[in-house]
């Protein structure tokens, strides 16, 4: 097979040139975002891009196109063309004329496929290792690779498709040259059987993106927004925000504040507190409290990020890596809560005992029928390791009985990805997941769950005061060597009749008072 004698310079465009073009395209498509979202004191950044960078693509991608088509009239029309140079378009095929486009899909795709094929990662990272490695293989693109990788989107194609589609739009250009210099058209078959290749190998990509975002997004971008906005109604000091409001508070810190952090489900708590207790300090929120993941917040905090941190109990990974950091952890309860299991509403099974539960969870128990449900299998969704509520399960359900790697079907990395699961899982009723009870009850975005009966006792304030539910648990104020002055009196107020009332108010239980 001849090499094109464009060859060269065309892999030049592809892989260096043109994609370099991109970050400028890139780069000036956002800058004209911000511009035209100051100039209409918009806040739609998301649409308002959209809106901008459309044309930004367009003309980019025509770009691409005639880079291509220009590469072939000047090779054949205007270069003074050889005889060796004509006489390669009257002999070339189909895949010799698009040799350098042709590598460029086979490079491209063949990387992603690799980097999609990696073992999943065990924190449920979903796809950072695939676009680590996409980033390093396609590093003239890395602005593109590299702000996907910072904001975190959940999906692997704002990596892949930019290459992809610069490969396309100057394989069009080149094709548009062939036509204007009236060259030989090729066998449409060999067209027909690239076309067909490049489809197994993008359909491969969707197959197995889609297998790791199972128990993860499942749903796609709408239910990453979803998980991502959880606490958005429960910022402080934002309008119209859904916390607890403190008329009166009977503690005020105005200066070395102390930093907070915690567990998702643990954030209306704090943050409510916040915004009565730092009053003065509203413009350095950003910067005082955060609301992290579980493993998040225990991580920072025994760093030395972190003053105080609001959260479940801690694994004993996370007490053993406190103790040889030589800052113990050092646990104060300040608030009652239920660790329930839940189910898609339209499943007819309305409670289990703790043994059905143990035995679901080490698949003992794998069919609905054998607890009274349709004979469906069972789905039991987990959570990473070291989460609030992973742990939870661990020690205060399967106490020291070993739970089996799930797959990555019955996997979600947060807890309102389990709660999603359970609500539409493809469809099905049959899931089964956990979470804490004020989280699943009054921040999830799901209607379509119910919560389940655990040895006949419901999951309500009534049990959870008594003691009568098998699984309730401690909200702590964690902490671990911090030096803040305002911390003690900061726990001592949650502990007051007014810090009491505020938790009562945001749908936990307060502590009894001789605790």
């Amino acid at each position: 097979m001849p090499k094109p004698p464009y060859l060269g310079r065309a892999l030049l465009s592809l892989f260096i040139l043109l994609p370099l073009l991109l970050q400028v395209f890139a780069i000036v498509a956002l800058l004209a975002t911000s511009l035209v979202a100051a100039v209409l004191n918009s806040n739609s950044s998301d649409g308002m891009f959209i809106a901008v960078g459309t044309p930004f693509a367009a003309g980019f991608l025509f770009l691409c196109f005639r880079a291509g088509r220009n590469l072939i009239r000047k090779q054949f029309a205007l270069d003074e063309p050889t005889e060796a140079k004509t006489g390669f378009l009257d002999k070339a095929l189909f895949v010799t004329r698009y040799l350098p486009v042709l590598l460029a899909f086979a490079y491209t795709l063949t990387i992603s496929l690799l980097a999609l094929l990696q073992p999943v990662p065990s924190d449920g990272a979903i796809f950072g290792p695939a676009s680590g490695v996409i980033f390093i293989a396609h590093f003239f693109s890395a602005l593109v690779a590299g702000m996907i990788q910072v904001f975190g989107v959940p999906s692997i194609w704002p990596v892949v498709i930019p290459p992809l589609c610069i490969y396309a739009a100057y394989g069009f250009g080149l094709g548009q040259g062939f036509r204007e210099l009236r060259a030989p058209r090729t066998a449409s078959s060999a067209l027909i059987g690239t076309a067909l290749l490049i489809a197994l190998a993008v359909g491969a990509m969707i197959w197995r993106a889609d297998f790791m975002m199972r128990g993860i997004l499942r749903g796609g971008s709408e239910a990453w927004y979803a998980e991502r906005t959880f606490t958005d109604r429960y910022h402080p000091f934002q309008a119209d925000n859904e916390l607890v409001k403190v008329a009166k508070p009977t503690l005020t810190i105005s200066s070395d504040a102390p930093r907070l952090d915690g567990a998702t489900a643990a954030y209306p708590i704090y943050a409510a507190a916040v915004q009565a207790i730092y009053p003065n300090l509203a413009n350095e929120t950003r910067k005082l409290v955060r609301h992290s993941t579980t493993p998040e917040a225990y991580d920072r905090l025994i760093k030395g990020e972190t003053d105080l941190i609001f959260v479940a109990q801690p694994s004993n990974a996370q007490r053993a890596a406190a103790e040889a950091a030589g800052h113990p952890l050092q646990l104060t309860p300040i608030a009652r809560e239920a660790f329930v299991f839940f189910v898609h509403q339209d499943n007819p099974v309305d409670g289990l005992t703790s043994d059905q539960i143990r035995a679901i969870y080490t698949k003992k128990i794998t069919n609905w029928k054998a607890v009274g449900g349709r004979d469906e299998k069972i789905l039991p969704f987990q959570r990473p390791e070291g989460s609030g509520s992973q742990t939870a399960l661990e020690l205060k359900v399967m106490r020291g009985e070993p739970l089996p790697t799930p797959p990555r079907e019955e996997f979600a990395r947060g807890m309102g990805g389990v709660i999603q699961q359970v609500a539409s899982y493809q469809n099905s009723r049959e899931a089964i997941g956990y979470s804490f009870r004020t989280f699943a009850t009054t921040m999830n975005l799901e209607d379509n769950i119910k919560l389940l009966r655990i040895d006949g006792v419901p999951p309500d304030r009534e049990s959870i005061r008594a003691d009568a539910y098998p699984y309730t648990v401690d909200v702590y104020a964690a902490t671990a060597g911090t030096t803040n002055p305002h911390v003690p009196e900061l726990i001592a107020w949650f502990l007051s009749p007014q810090g009491q009332q505020l938790i009562d108010e945001t749908g936990y239980v307060s502590i009894p008072h001789n605790q």
